[in-house]
């Protein structure tokens, strides 16, 4: 039987799905193009999810792989994070659904899932989850654990792409900025971006590694995915201002971060409508 991708069939698969339209579908629709339509993850496949969080590309991995295929979903986030439901509420309605016998959602180091799983996954997926790493020695420890391909024979990231297409996505890029140099002096930081690593780095990070990327391409995300809208929206917020006032060491690293912010300020003054005008940047797209 073919993969079902239909995304209204998917979203009646969320938690309280009536409540999360728009905003969900248009991340749905998103995950769908990259596994179904660029990567082509096939029927059958065991996959290993990092950092699925509340299962948004859980359902569409577990699509994918159909009713012969697992996804292993693994996850040290705390699951009474997130509002209004938690990431535990909303893995524990995915699990007990139609997909529920072919996810396992595992709280877990993803480091230390791999040391104690003998399971050889055919693909890794990694989807927007490598920011919230604590640090970029975080990631190359997980890279170091992939590189030799025992767990899995292949590797397959998305993430932003520090890029803009269009003038519309350059206020995201400038808020990531901002956020990355803040976070980077607050070593507590629970925010969403804490180690905002490039494409450049990321695939040097492998190649040191001696695993080349197999293709590559930058995706332009659709209208109506939010996440521009917010980081931008959070960095414009006085909190920010004070938060780097308190987190700043001196006043040039003060400098640095609120010049960002004011260079934020004015593309975003620059746009058509506005906050309203902001899109996503591009996303970086790669197997390796």
């Amino acid at each position: 039987m073919a993969p079902n991708f239909d995304v209204d069939h998917l979203m009646s698969l969320y938690i309280d799905p009536d409540k999360q339209l728009p905003v969900a579908e248009t991340q749905c629709l998103h995950r769908v193009h990259i596994i179904r339509d660029i990567w082509t993850i096939p029927a059958g496949s065991k996959v290993l999810e990092i950092g699925p969080g509340q299962g948004d590309c859980t359902l569409v991995l577990a699509a994918a792989v159909g009713e012969q295929g697992h996804v292993d979903a693994v996850d040290p986030c705390d699951l009474d994070y997130g509002s209004p439901w938690t990431v535990g509420q909303a893995q524990a309605h995915i699990a007990a659904g139609p997909f529920g016998p072919r996810i396992s959602f595992i709280q877990a180091d993803p480091l230390s899932h791999l040391a104690s799983t003998s399971t050889v996954y055919d693909y890794v997926v990694l989807f927007h989850c490598l920011w919230y790493f604590d640090s970029p020695a975080r990631i190359a420890a997980l890279f170091a654990v992939l590189a030799p391909k025992t767990h899995a024979k292949n590797i397959l990231v998305a993430e932003w792409a520090l890029e803009a297409e269009l003038p519309a996505q350059v206020p995201h890029v400038l808020a990531t900025l901002a956020r990355a140099n803040l976070e980077a002096r607050n070593p507590a930081s629970e925010a969403n971006i804490r180690s905002a690593a490039s494409p450049a780095w990321l695939k040097g990070c492998f190649e040191g590694l001696g695993v080349g990327v197999k293709r590559e391409e930058t995706v332009l995300p659709p209208e109506g995915l939010l996440d521009g809208i917010w980081e931008v929206g959070a960095v414009l917020k006085e909190e920010f201002v004070g938060d780097v006032r308190r987190c700043c060491g001196d006043e040039r690293q003060e400098l640095a971060v609120l010049g960002i912010r004011d260079a934020l300020v004015a593309a975003v003054k620059g746009l058509e409508g506005g906050m309203k005008g902001v899109r996503s940047m591009q996303v970086w797209v790669a197997e390796f």
